[in-house]
């Protein structure tokens, strides 16, 4: 098993050139030709993943955030880039082509909270609706928040909500898509000032879950597949890390 092996498969099942012309996914540290008997998932690569994954001994480091976005000029030793270059293991990136893949992300987030009969948006790939039992905004605010953890910001239409729209990660934007598209709310994980008041004007629910808990969901699901896909030729773990950043 090699790392080319396990680039593959992703490539199956999120493609990587369906990832957004500004992002930066794929293999973009390390081999293709290394070897793999242990393979570490992540939300994002931090020093205490590196720290993490090399202790577990692993030798590719699956995330969904990509380690390097922006050109880099140099990779001084106390980089994030130079510590994952060091550790000698891989490291590969599914962003937004996880985002939009059938059983990515966001389809993750839509079972965790419990929206069913998932479709994906005509205008928009990364935004999905589906179903669930009629409620209130609070109560769905309440529901989201026992499922993901952290916590849940909202506007409250005052509408009974059947039909939910989701993008998880940073989605505010799509606010008045998911209005185009019949949502009654619209769960995300991040949204600027104005879109939460857009959503009050257009009369749709917003829901603010969390860029990490609205995403880091996906992390098991990536384990499941590889397992499924490659069973007892690799060892695998999900980070147990949580959000970093703390809330009073």
């Amino acid at each position: 098993m090699i790392v080319k092996d396990i680039y593959d498969y992703l490539n199956e099942i999120a493609p990587f050139d369906s990832a957004e012309e500004w992002d930066n996914c794929g293999l973009l540290i390390g081999s293709y030709k290394k070897e793999v008997k242990k393979i570490y998932v992540a939300l994002d690569v931090t020093s205490s993943v590196i720290e993490d994954a090399l202790s577990f001994g692993a030798d590719l480091v699956i995330t969904h955030h990509p380690l390097i976005f922006a050109p880099v000029s140099n990779v001084l030793s106390d980089s994030l880039v130079y510590k994952a270059v060091a550790s000698g293991m891989s490291f590969i990136a599914s962003h937004t082509c996880l985002d939009k893949a059938e059983g990515g992300v966001n389809t993750c987030l839509a079972n965790k909270v419990g929206i069913k009969n998932l479709k994906a948006s005509d205008n928009d790939d990364f935004l999905k609706y589906g179903e669930i039992e009629p409620c209130t905004a609070e109560e769905l605010a309440k529901k989201i928040k026992s499922a993901l953890g952290g916590s849940v910001s909202f506007i409250d239409s005052g509408k009974t909500i059947k039909t939910v729209a989701l993008c998880s990660g940073s989605g505010g934007d799509l606010v008045a898509e998911a209005k185009s598209i019949g949502a009654d709310a619209f769960l995300t994980g991040e949204a600027k000032h104005h879109e939460y008041l857009l959503s009050a004007e257009i009369g749709v629910s917003m829901l603010v879950a969390g860029h990490f808990e609205t995403e880091n969901v996906v992390c098991e699901y990536l384990c499941k597949s590889l397992n499924e896909k490659f069973g007892d030729e690799i060892e695998i773990k999900v980070s147990d890390f949580t959000n970093p950043i703390n809330y009073i």
